[in-house]
């Protein structure tokens, strides 16, 4: 039995007066369902449930005749298909439409059900009630008018874990070995042997192949941004954001743990992270600094990196929250403390080194126009393409949710030329 299935199952029963939870529940004791098929029937049943007067009166105005009196099966199909098309904007329209149209016991029960969707599809003001409420969304699908349906399904997807081998400590082999034996399903990342991808962080956080320092928990994408440094043994290197400290000791497990990079942090107990998991993976180059970024002062440095404090509104799926508490005053706050980020940030560095500006925010007004305010103030920094650095990126090194299984990122690089 499928998720769309049992909810149609549980529906026709309440219609005959059975409580939802009591269908569900027998359903689910005499059915095979997995976790994810249950957790969808859930959504679909309980949510259709709770809308259904005012998806009953959509589908009036898109059915000729009287909606009411036709066989409960039917009613419920189309309910299920308009509450899906109105609140769950992870399943694409086109499935939505051919899933409902199969529950159709006859040709011409399944012409009716395609042609009242496609109708309902078709209304204006249908569609306006489609477009998500939440300020972020609604500024995602203006800055992404082709991928923006696609990207906000992807925040509804469980976010997939990473891992990152320390090569200080083992080898990729040695590390593969180690998760075997505590149970970890793994397999390739998209770009970096070091990174893998597995099934389940519970078996991992509590075992020593965390806590003696043979791997971390990072998201690859985040990994990239890294690479976009290109941190080199011996190099002077500040990460004027660094904690909770994963990019550090990336960098820092890059450069061979040679060199030296000081890792600035405006929060002691912030900091405390970065630390700890310096001495949990071995590296003794990591100098900690307790200052604003926004305020202090160094000279004579090749890179700076720069990950600045955003609205993260590239991993909702993470941080679904961000839903809630992001508007325009929020981004305004925070594109200007970015700004005062890097502006400072380019002060540290000498001729010929390289400021990278990174957050994992996909809204322009936190990436592109930052840099470009940046840039218009700062003649004497030039871009330098993040193609010449990284796998994947052009001008800018950016990853949309939903197209790796990844955090969602933004980065730049820029030079100083004088």
């Amino acid at each position: 039995m499928t998720a769309r299935k049992a909810t149609l199952n549980a529906l026709c029963e309440v219609d005959e007066g059975v409580n939802l939870k009591d269908a569900l529940g027998k359903i689910f004791e005499r059915d095979e369902l997995s976790e994810e098929d249950r957790s969808l029937a859930n959504e679909l049943a309980f949510g259709t449930l709770r809308h259904r007067e005012e998806i009953d009166q959509i589908i009036r105005e898109t059915y000729t005749g009287d909606f009411m009196t036709i066989d409960v099966i039917l009613k419920n199909v189309l309910r299920i298909a308009v509450y899906q098309y109105l609140f769950l904007d992870r399943i694409p329209i086109y499935a939505i439409v051919n899933e409902a149209a199969n529950f159709g016991r006859t040709i011409k029960e399944r012409g009716l059900i395609n042609a009242v969707l496609r109708g309902i599809i078709r209304n204006k003001k249908v569609q306006e009630l489609r477009i998500p409420k939440a300020w972020v969304l609604k500024t995602i699908v203006d800055a992404y008018p082709v991928e923006g349906e696609k990207i906000i399904e992807s925040f509804k997807i469980r976010p997939t874990p990473y891992i990152r081998v320390n090569l200080l400590k083992s080898n990729i082999e040695e590390a593969e070995a180690k998760l075997d034996t505590i149970d970890v399903d793994y397999k390739k990342a998209n770009w970096f042997p070091e990174f893998k991808v597995v099934n389940r962080l519970g078996n991992i956080i509590n075992d020593s192949i965390l806590k003696d320092g043979y791997i971390s928990i990072h998201d690859e994408a985040q990994g990239l941004i890294c690479h976009l440094v290109t941190p080199k043994p011996g190099e002077k290197i500040v990460d004027l954001c660094a904690a909770p400290g994963s990019k550090t000791t990336y960098m820092a497990e890059l450069m061979e743990n040679k060199g030296m990079i000081l890792a600035v942090e405006v929060s002691d107990v912030r900091m405390k992270m970065v630390l700890e998991n310096a001495v949990r993976l071995g590296l003794t180059i990591v100098r900690p600094v307790i200052a604003d970024g926004r305020n202090y002062a160094i000279e004579d440095i090749d890179k700076v990196l720069v990950d600045a404090p955003c609205s993260n509104s590239g991993v909702i799926a993470k941080r679904p929250e961000v839903k809630e508490r992001v508007n325009n005053k929020v981004i305004r706050r925070l594109a200007k403390l970015q700004y005062d980020l890097i502006s400072n940030a380019a002060k540290f560095l000498k001729v010929g080194g390289s400021l990278i500006y990174s957050t994992c925010s996909i809204l322009p007004q936190e990436n592109e126009e930052v840099v470009d305010l940046f840039l218009s103030n700062y003649p004497n920094f030039v871009v330098e393409p993040a193609s010449n650095f990284t796998p994947v990126g052009e001008t800018y090194l950016k990853v949309i949710p939903g197209d790796y299984s990844t955090d969602g990122i933004f980065a730049a690089r820029l030079k100083k030329t004088e």
